[in-house]
This record gives C-alpha cells, structure tokens and sequence, in this order.
C-alpha cells in the first residue's frame, strides 16, 4: 500500500522540482550578497539597478503552469509526466548555471556565516513551503497542480529576500560571535606586542604593504597579511591563525569603508607607525565627499602616539595637510614631485630598462641609485613609501635598495608578461581555439583601478615596445558623482595612445565612449563586450598579432560586469 494518495504524486514532483530549484538559485544570490559583505542595502541596490529578478525559473515555471492549463482534461498520468518534466527544466537550468562555489570571477565561499545565512533561509523556505501546503490542504486544494506551480513562482521570487530575512535573524548572533573573535585576537596582540605599522590610503596600500613586508621581514621577522586583506573582521581572523610569538613587527593594511573603520582596526592593532599613501577621488560613493573620505583616512595619524612615525605622500595636498593636523616626532615626505614643497625622500630620474625600472632616491642629504622590477609611476610611489619608512626605522638605504631589486610585482597589479597569444582565450566553452602563434606583452592592471593608476597605466603602455596597443577595461567604479567626469578624461587620455579599445560591461560604457569620441578615436577602432572572458577571447581568438601590447585595466567583479542571468 502507498503511505501517500496517489493522486498528489504531480503535486509531490511540483514540490520536489520547486525546492531543488530553489537551492541552487539561493546559492546564486548568496554569491551576490557575499560581495556585498552582507549589506542589505547595496544588496538590494544591486538586485533591483542590475534587474536581477529570476527570468529562467519563473518562466519555466510559468511555461509548466500553461501547459497544465490547456491539459486540464488529460488525466492524472499526463499532468504527472508534465511535471515531471518542470522538475527536468528546473534541473536542466540549475546545471547550466553551474555551482555558484567554482564559478563567477569571485567564488561563492561557504564561510561558516555563509553557512549560517544559507541553512536559515533554507529553513524560512520550508516553513513557508510547509504553511503554504497545510493552508492549500485545509481548502482541499493540494491537489490543485497548477495552482502549485502558480505558488512556485511566487516562492522563487522570494528567494533573495529570505536571505536578508536570515541575515537579519542571525545578525545579532553574528555580532556575539565576532566580538568573541575579535576579543581574542586584540588579547593576543597585546600579549605578543609586535612594533605595529599601519597602512591606509586610497590606492597602494597593498602594494605598500607587501613591498615593506618583504624588506623588514628580510631582516626581522614580521607579520603582514596577505592579499587585500584590510577589513576589521579579516585582520581579526589573520592574528587569530597567523600570528606567532616570534613575529616581532607588524603591517596592517587599514581599509576605510566609513568613518569609523580605521579607528576601529586601531583599537585592535594599536599603530607605533604609519604610512598615508594617498588621499584621492576612490571609493566617494561610499563616502559622499573627498572631505568625508580625508577625515576616515585622517584616523590613522590620530591614532598614532605623539611619539611615533608618519610617513606621508608629499605629492598630495591632502596628506600635507594631515601631517600638518597630526604632528609627530617623526614626519617623513616622500613622493615624485617637489612642485608642492619640500620632500625627505625624492624619487628622480625614472628610467624604462629592459624588464623594469631604473631611477635615483634623495635621502637625508645623499643620492641613491636603484632599480626594480616595478613599473609604472604609482608602483614607484609605493616603493618609495615603503623605502622611506624601512630607512626611518633605521634599515641600512643601500641594503633596502638591494632588497627592492628583486620585489617582483604583484599580481594584478601592472604586472608585465610576456605570454603566448592562444594564452588570452578561454578554451572552457568550446567556442574558440587557439589558432595564432606570436606573443604578446600583456601588462595585467585588473585590480581597483583609480584615476591616478589608470593614467598611469596609459603611460607605461604608451612606453612599452610593440606593434600595436591595446587597451581593455570597464573603467573605474566607486568614484561618486565624479565616476563619469574621470572614465570620460581617462578614455580621452587612451585615444591618443590606445589602437584599439574594447570596453567591457554597462557600468561606464557611455563614459568612456564619449572619452574616446572626444579625443577623436574613430568608431571602427573600440568595441564592445559583455563580458571580460568574452573580450579576451576576441583578441587571442580574432585581433590580436605578434608583439602587440595588452593593457586589461581594471576586471570589476560580477556584480559591475554586465546584468546577471537567473
């Protein structure tokens, strides 16, 4: 005997389908929301500016519902075959889309609050699925299929909305828990007492970062987390796992994302040190105004005893000034340009040498001349910043120039390679195939591109030897009401270096096109694409010859690329 009436089977295989489905695309958005750093705002600002409404199970869902509809008089065993066939559409686009955990430029990763968020808004799922079946059966409409298939689409466009229902539910747990992370991290730094270097800025800070980690930690050992890590709960997690007893100096990359943050990362890694690489026009979405965005950056002079070091780039008025608000024992100027005033570290006579840069520091009253694997003016600064202050901290200057001439560049970050132009494209798909021989010198920039950077870029491409060059880029994100202004000066700037451009996703795509118009680039010489991957493709697959040169400027993250597809 069945222990269920057989007549609900389409019913059961409508559930089955629904909730599978639901699965997959919860995963989808979870990716998204993770992005967003679980901010339910910009989350909703994204899913509502990207019109990031689900398409593909809605309509299948809705195709299953008419197909019902005009089978209504087919019997039982027709209108279960075409559910069943709803639950193989539903199955066959949650596999097309792929798992959100090994695709997309930025993995979904199951942190253990992902977890959380995840397993919650499953749960809220099936109490509303479980409310919404008792409340069908007590009208005696269980049996209704489409009906059922009706409520499908209506439970899959609330799927990113259960997330923030979950977020918000588990947002004071989270709190306790990090808290509880946090304490045990700011105890364990205050036992081990490492000398404490903070870096902020609003571009160069990892570079900065990396650069003097590998000088001082020559030497002495030090601790320096990897990557871009620069947010209170990721540094939190990197003293907890990383950090050992015989750690003796520490850099800490400090990330504003309000006012607040940097003195917050102060509190749990109090600064003897500190380095202001720059203040200038990035991320004033977040902050509304360069003022705003000068006062959270501001927060790490303040912290630092009165005692204690500052190093400052002189070649901003911004940090001028804040060495000026925030005296110290030691202020230390460095920078590319004495236009402004006066500099403690100058960094003259910039050369292009065969895979690198050559160029001459002033340092207390003495000349120096070094070279680096480095290029581009915004990475000298950063060297400069980090050869300023290992020689205020009492590095031997000839010894620190030693150690740069072997820095290699970091990844993403202007890194020049020489690579084979079947290398560009992605062979994954099938759509294309490595056809060409040559190679090509592909200058990889693809991280938080700013408008100093981006101009400087534009210089070093204009300087590297080639047959052709190209530029590939979305343009720059995060720059408030400034963002069109700067992709437009920036695109000018390419059209008069630049053979051909290709312009990657919606975000700044009429920006940069009226740059490029303004600077007279024929429209035969730009194109357009979706999609980084895709413009790639085209220039290993299609353009691309021997000794041409590469410049991928920015590659914003799926949430800036193009509209997704759900």
């Amino acid at each position: 005997m069945l222990p269920f009436d057989i007549s609900l089977l389409p019913t059961l295989i409508s559930i089955i389908a629904g909730s599978y489905f639901f699965q997959g695309r919860l995963l989808r958005y979870l990716q998204y929301f993770q992005q967003e750093e679980y901010k339910a705002f910009r989350f909703l600002n994204w899913y509502w500016h990207k019109t990031a409404f689900d398409k593909r199970g809605t309509f299948a869902a809705l195709f299953i519902y008419l197909a019902l509809l005009v089978s209504k008089n087919g019997g039982f065993w027709l209108s279960a075959i075409i559910c069943f066939l709803g639950l193989a559409l539903l199955c066959y686009i949650r596999n097309i889309e792929g798992d959100p955990k090994t695709t997309g430029k930025i993995t979904l990763k199951m942190t253990t609050r992902a977890e959380r968020i995840y397993h919650t808004a499953l749960i809220i799922y099936f109490i509303v699925l479980i409310v919404l079946c008792l409340t069908l059966s007590s009208y005696h409409l269980l049996a209704d299929v489409p009906l059922i298939w009706l409520c499908q689409i209506a439970l899959i466009q609330f799927c990113p909305f259960s997330l923030l229902l979950a977020n918000a539910i588990l947002s004071h747990k989270e709190n306790n828990i990090q808290t509880k992370f946090a304490d045990e991290a700011k105890y364990k730094f205050a036992r081990m007492k490492p000398f404490t270097i903070g870096i902020t800025g609003s571009y160069g800070k990892t570079s900065t970062k990396m650069i003097l980690g590998e000088i001082l930690n020559s030497l002495i050992p030090s601790f320096y987390p990897g990557k871009s890590i620069n947010t209170y709960m990721g540094i939190t997690r990197e003293i907890r796992e990383k950090l050992e007893p015989y750690h003796k100096q520490a850099i800490i990359e400090m990330g504003a994302y309000q006012q607040g943050s940097i003195s917050k990362l102060c509190s749990l890694t109090p600064p003897n040190a500190g380095i202001v690489t720059a203040v200038g026009e990035m991320h004033l979405e977040r902050f509304g105004s360069l003022e705003s965005l000068y006062q959270a950056k501001s927060e790490l002079a303040k912290a630092i005893p009165n005692d204690g070091i500052l190093v400052v780039n002189g070649d901003y008025d911004l940090c001028r000034k804040m060495a000026l608000e925030n005296p110290k024992k030691t202020i230390v100027l460095y920078g590319l340009d004495k236009s402004k005033g006066n500099l403690d570290a100058y960094m003259h006579d910039i050369k292009p040498i065969d895979k690198g840069t050559s160029f001459i520091i002033d340092w207390q009253a003495q000349s120096y001349h070094g070279t680096t694997k480095l290029i581009g003016k915004h990475m000298l600064s950063n060297l400069l910043a980090a050869f300023s202050m290992a020689c205020t901290l009492g590095f031997n200057p000839n010894y620190v120039l030693a150690t740069i001439t072997n820095i290699k560049p970091e990844k993403n970050r202007l890194e020049p390679e020489t690579v084979p132009i079947s290398s560009l494209i992605n062979t994954a798909n099938g759509k294309y195939t490595a056809t060409k021989s040559g190679s090509i010198l592909r200058l990889n920039d693809a991280f938080n591109s700013n408008p100093v950077g981006f101009s400087t870029a534009l210089d070093v491409l204009a300087d590297s030897p080639g047959k052709r060059k190209i530029l590939v880029t979305p343009g720059m994100i995060e720059l408030g009401e400034k963002q069109e202004s700067e992709n437009q000066k920036a695109a000018k700037k390419a059209s008069s270096v630049c053979d051909f451009v290709l312009i990657v996703g919606d975000t700044n795509k009429s920006a940069l096109v009226a740059g490029l118009k303004e600077g007279n680039m024929d429209s035969n010489k730009f194109k357009f694409f979706a999609y980084m991957k895709d413009a790639l493709n085209f220039l290993g697959a299609d353009y691309c010859e021997d000794k041409d040169v590469v410049l991928i400027e920015n590659d914003l993250p799926d949430l800036y690329e193009a509209n997704p597809k759900f």
